[in-house]
């Protein structure tokens, strides 16, 4: 420091002013690029950082599409194994002793199990979305699941509310309703319920909601799902 100070001194002087001047520009353009190295690094460093927290955050949204596609397969599996009971009772050749044999078909309409999709992970990401620059992955993960999510939701609600105005139904005008959730079926007014053409309407209903809606959407999730965890494998080796 001494010798730029005793340099800038006796430039100072004389005809020394030119080299002066010349001396002072060089000493302007070191102190840029020293900031422009110092901002340079710190970029890096908040982009390094940027990438790391997303990297966590995406894992954690990835542990969470795990644990639903898991969720989803059981239930698929469980509507398979159904739709053959369905197919069966919602034929012109179903008869009282059919249900006898098989008395379960007569909660086919009575229960259902909704389920919600995780929730934390994709919490994060629209959180990073919310405060950082557009990433093309977070934004198709987002708009993915806030699809799925509303039409599951919508879904789950039309298919309760039918198992709801069953039971309702059942409640109302069948008072032999008791015996039946008790396992008490030899009531033969519960089996010409089961046969009748009223019922066969709400089965046919139920039907259409369970594999014409859930189950398109159930299937549709699966795929996009896979497609998913595979961009966020090859996101977080990168």
């Amino acid at each position: 420091m001494k010798l730029f100070n005793a340099q800038r001194k006796n430039l100072k002087t004389g005809k020394g002013i030119r080299k002066y001047l010349v001396y002072a520009v060089g000493e302007i353009i070191l102190v840029v690029i020293g900031i422009l190295i110092a901002v340079s690094i710190n970029n890096a460093n908040e982009i390094r950082k940027t990438k790391n927290n997303l990297n966590n955050i995406l894992i954690a949204y990835q542990e969470d599409l795990k644990i639903d596609t898991l969720t989803v397969g059981r239930v698929l599996d469980l509507l398979e194994a159904r739709k053959q009971t369905f197919d069966q009772f919602l034929s012109d050749t179903v008869t009282i002793e059919m249900y006898k044999k098989n008395p379960s078909a007569m909660g086919l309409v009575l229960n259902y199990s909704p389920f919600e999709l995780q929730q934390k992970g994709i919490r994060l990401l629209k959180k990073f979305e919310s405060t950082s620059e557009t990433d093309s992955l977070v934004t198709m993960i987002v708009a993915n699941h806030n699809g799925f999510d509303t039409l599951l939701r919508e879904t789950h609600i039309r298919i309760g509310s039918d198992v709801t105005d069953n039971m309702d139904f059942l409640k109302y005008n069948h008072p032999w309703i008791g015996d039946l959730l008790q396992g008490k079926l030899e009531n033969i007014e519960m089996y010409n319920y089961y046969i009748s053409d009223t019922y066969k309407a709400r089965l046919a209903i139920h039907n259409v909601l369970v594999y014409g809606n859930l189950k398109p959407i159930l299937d549709q999730y699966m795929k996009s799902s896979k497609t998913i965890l595979s961009k966020i494998e090859e996101r977080i080796k990168d």
